[in-house]
């Protein structure tokens, strides 16, 4: 029989899962800024806090930890140095890894080196060395395993029960689907039929996570156990074509 709402230990799980993840919290007045880099760390698993002044991220940073702060030089008012100063005072919030995003010249970099960064990137920004810079700090998964945003029709079968529902986003491990059908966490989903473009991707899997959206449908994290052959290099191609960080 089937439940008409989720448990509170869904949400539990969603919220566990959510809080093991790395939290980075991008510094910068620029929107464009946020919203390129924030889009490359979402996919590389991390979750992304953002503020737009030095003030607003210390604010920020007071009130919830984070792992990696990444931060433009260049800010109003008060800029990104004075405040990785400002946290290397501080005993309670020193330790957190502090990147700095400048340009290369002679200003930039000499106001850089006073603040106790403990990694410089050079504007414009390339997603690689970005990458590479966090990566001294932070565990970051392959790229094959990043996600990038997919929208299409699925079906699957868990059981006797047939669902349909659409996809949120997509990598070689599994899928965001939302449906209206209530599903458990470690159900097995099997004939998981989607499309990438004219290719089928059919696949079994596992619901690894869920969470309750508004108006009676869910979202779940459907990781895949199995893939048909040829699949797995399609949905590789399809992310790394849809990389824009």
């Amino acid at each position: 029989m089937e439940n008409s709402a989720v448990s509170p230990g869904f949400r539990d799980r969603y919220r566990e899962n959510v809080c093991q993840m790395k939290k980075i919290l991008l510094v910068s007045n620029h929107e464009a800024f946020l919203d390129r880099n924030k889009s490359l760390l979402n996919r590389a698993g991390f979750l992304i806090l953002t503020a737009t002044s030095a003030e607003e991220a210390l604010q920020l940073y007071r009130q919830q930890p984070v792992d990696l702060i990444i931060s433009l030089l260049d800010l109003p008012q008060m800029g990104g140095d004075a405040l990785c100063s400002l946290i290397r005072q501080d005993k309670d919030l020193r330790q957190v890894p502090f990147v700095l995003v400048c340009y290369e010249t002679e200003a930039d970099l000499e106001r850089a080196s006073h603040c106790r960064a403990n990694a410089r990137v050079i504007r414009p920004v390339r997603p690689e060395l970005l990458l590479k810079q966090i990566g001294r700090f932070l565990d970051i998964p392959t790229r094959r395993d990043y996600r990038a945003i997919f929208k299409a029709c699925v079906n699957g079968t868990r059981g006797s029960l047939s669902f349909s529902g659409m996809t949120r986003n997509i990598s070689v491990s599994g899928i965001l689907c939302e449906t209206a059908t209530i599903l458990s966490q470690n159900d097995l989903i099997s004939n998981l039929l989607l499309a990438i473009d004219t290719d089928q991707i059919v696949a079994d899997g596992k619901v690894v996570w869920s969470e309750s959206q508004p108006g009676g449908v869910y979202n779940y994290g459907v990781q895949f156990t199995s893939l048909a052959p040829g699949c797995r290099e399609r949905i590789e191609h399809f992310v790394a074509s849809n990389d824009q960080g």
